[in-house]
């Protein structure tokens, strides 16, 4: 087998862009709270959490495409193009099935969320999904690649193109063009990574069993913190006002923007990370004491950048300060991420051992602790920061 650098000067380079592009996303989210004001970011908010659930809607099919291709040798082409071509084949049937939600929807008029005529949104919300799952694909080849600089473009053309927006329209105009616009470039961003992508695309379902069989566990694990994440939107789109949504809207935001950067390192190492750990010479003490020494190396570097981020908060909300009621919630999303970063080489590990059923039921169970508590303080109309709590145990 052969190994592989954790981390190089590509790698390097290409974090210190990344870094870049997620200051412009940083920027955007402050912007889009400041201009659309904790009302109309609910209803921002409530468009987001649509797309962010369609988004697991591929039943894991990147995931799994990953975590086969980064145990392939690099002899073997032939059946990496047969689980390439299987995963571009099982998303378009995956594509045509949002398609025919989405014209139920559209035609049965069904309100998505407490807005006039929002089912209207239904379409936008369901080609942005589907031309988001094209782009995982892509790039999920491209990581694996190590065709960096081709990602970081596409990153960066809907990170800078979305931030034009806010000066030109406001209030609902806005909200409809981030949307409407995101979705038409991220087309055109997909005619460009095909371009690079240059071996042709064919029809194959001969692997798309396996991807499913791989990808859905996976899928499952991955789905589980943002399912807590998402089932607390929702909830509090159920019992709270639209402006708490968008409390948590930008609590949620704002937290994503800060882990960005370490997520860059996470998400380039990983597919090295299940290569180095599906060695079967690494067992034993061995095996214990590199996941010790690295995850306390995670943990710190996450702590540090937690503490630092927890002491310039006030500075934040001297501006946003409608969002001040937000301010401890945020607090506590951010220590979340200590827990979550922990696991990190445990879960590399499941995957490249393939204890894929073992990942999806520790996930499962954690999924229903916390669901289970956030229904209760919700249904007993418990302040909201009591639901992001329950993310935490």
């Amino acid at each position: 087998m052969v190994k592989k650098r954790i981390f190089g000067k590509k790698e390097i380079k290409f974090t210190f862009f990344r870094y870049f592009v997620f200051f412009l996303q940083a920027i955007r989210t402050l912007f889009v709270a400041y201009f659309l004001g904790p009302y109309y970011l609910g209803i921002y908010g409530f468009l987001m959490l649509y797309i962010q659930y369609l988004s697991y809607s591929n039943l894991g099919i990147q995931y799994s495409l990953n975590s086969e291709i980064s145990v392939l040798d690099s002899k073997e082409i032939l059946e990496k193009e047969k689980l390439i071509n299987s995963g571009f084949t099982g998303i378009l049937f995956n594509s045509i099935l949002l398609v025919f939600i989405g014209i139920i929807i559209f035609y049965s008029k069904i309100n998505l969320f407490p807005f006039e005529d929002s089912y209207k949104y239904i379409f936008v919300i369901i080609f942005l999904t589907i031309f988001n799952h094209f782009q995982k694909l892509f790039v999920t080849i491209f990581r694996i690649e190590k065709k960096l600089t081709t990602i970081i473009k596409g990153e960066f053309v809907v990170g800078f193109s979305l931030l034009l927006f806010l000066f030109i329209f406001k209030e609902i105009d806005l909200i409809n063009a981030i949307f409407y616009g995101w979705t038409t470039i991220l087309f055109f961003v997909l005619i460009y990574f095909k371009k690079v992508y240059k071996l042709k695309i064919f029809f194959d379902t001969s692997r798309i069993k396996l991807l499913l069989r791989a990808g859905f566990p996976q899928l499952i694990y991955a789905f589980s913190y943002v399912l807590m994440t998402l089932m607390t939107r929702t909830l509090v789109g159920i019992y709270y006002p639209v402006e708490v949504m968008g409390y948590i809207t930008l609590a949620i935001s704002v937290t994503t923007a800060i882990m960005l950067g370490l997520d860059t390192i996470t998400w380039l190492i990983f597919p090295t990370m299940i290569n180095k750990m599906c060695d079967v010479n690494l067992k034993g003490d061995k095996l214990t004491k590199f996941i010790v020494n690295f995850s306390n190396k995670l943990v710190n570097i996450v702590f540090i950048i937690v503490s630092l981020c927890i002491l310039i908060l006030p500075v934040l909300f001297h501006f946003l300060s409608e969002y001040k009621p937000v301010h401890f919630t945020l607090i506590i999303l951010l220590v979340n991420q200590i827990i979550i970063n922990s696991a990190f080489l445990l879960v590399s590990l499941c995957v490249s051992r393939k204890l894929y059923l073992q990942l999806a039921l520790t996930s499962i169970f954690g999924v229903v602790v916390s669901t289970s508590m956030s229904l209760f303080f919700s249904y007993y109309n418990f302040p909201f920061i009591w639901l992001v709590f329950s993310n935490v145990v």
